[in-house]
């Protein structure tokens, strides 16, 4: 994946997103900050090792997005705090890796201060509930992951909702003159949804794209709603995981956002060969 001038430059897809906690308490254990240990540094050797495993973009995010709901403790932060823990290591990034950044935040300054310090996606799981994040968007026009998050009921058709609450995001950029091809939408696998609503989605990812056609972002990585399959534990949901990816891929599936970067990449060269044949 190539970024110029904002604008994304798709080759070879699908493409996997790698993901750098620079939290102490994410619901995937993996948290760079949970030993107290030097996490610039420990931050900057892991997305280098996620690159060359074969990511091909890093995402950064500086607070936990793990469901209150499941996980007892679970608490936001401040905007400064946020800050404190990711602008030091993107600063240390965009000098040391070859492929784009993202940043994860639900906050629109924390967008804008990522963006200043060398990242070219944001990533907004809020389905930009923050007024300062589409400020931000329409100033700098980045590239934008748009994932759905519906704190009301769902109806009986999850599809629809999910295309009416984006769609409505995206008309609102639209309107404030964002690029429409320089946004990625998410459909939100576990954020307010149901184990059996996750899996629908997964199985329906067809139907969402051909109403948007634009590209599309999955993230299943060590979400709770495998467990209820798999019977893994958060430990080691690792098979739940690559087969969702694998189905996702499938499906039309542009990007996956994962955990195990040197383990998708077999996966997602495995996919690649299928499609060739």
């Amino acid at each position: 994946m190539i970024i110029q001038k904002n604008k994304l430059v798709w080759n070879s897809k699908p493409y996997i997103m790698g993901v750098v906690n620079v939290t102490p308490d994410s619901f995937s254990g993996d948290g760079i900050m949970k030993n107290n240990e030097d996490f610039v540094n420990l931050g900057v050797e892991k997305a280098l090792g996620m690159q060359k495993d074969g990511a091909d973009i890093i995402d950064v995010g500086g607070e936990s997005t793990r469901p209150k709901h499941i996980y007892q403790g679970a608490q936001s932060i401040s905007v400064d705090e946020e800050l404190e823990r990711v602008l030091p290591l993107l600063e240390k990034l965009k000098n040391n890796l070859a492929i784009p950044i993202s940043i994860d935040t639900q906050k629109g300054i924390v967008a804008k201060y990522g963006l200043q310090y060398g990242a070219k996606i944001i990533n907004d799981v809020s389905m930009m509930n923050d007024d300062l994040m589409a400020e931000t968007l329409i100033k700098y026009k980045p590239i934008y992951i748009l994932s759905h998050y519906r704190k009301t009921k769902h109806s009986t058709d999850i599809i629809n909702d999910i295309y009416l609450d984006l769609d409505e995001k995206i008309q609102f950029l639209l309107s404030k003159n964002f690029p429409l091809e320089n946004i990625i939408i998410d459909p939100g696998i576990g954020f307010g949804k149901s184990s059996e609503q996750s899996f629908y989605i997964i199985k329906n990812l067809k139907k969402l794209i051909s109403r948007f056609n634009i590209p599309l972002m999955i993230g299943t990585s060590k979400k709770s709603f495998l467990e209820n399959i798999t019977g893994e534990t958060l430990e080691n949901r690792d098979i739940g995981t690559y087969i969702s990816n694998f189905f996702s891929l499938l499906n039309g599936s542009d990007i996956v956002r994962v955990h195990d970067v040197k383990n998708t990449k077999k996966i997602v060269d495995f996919y690649k060969q299928i499609e060739k044949i």
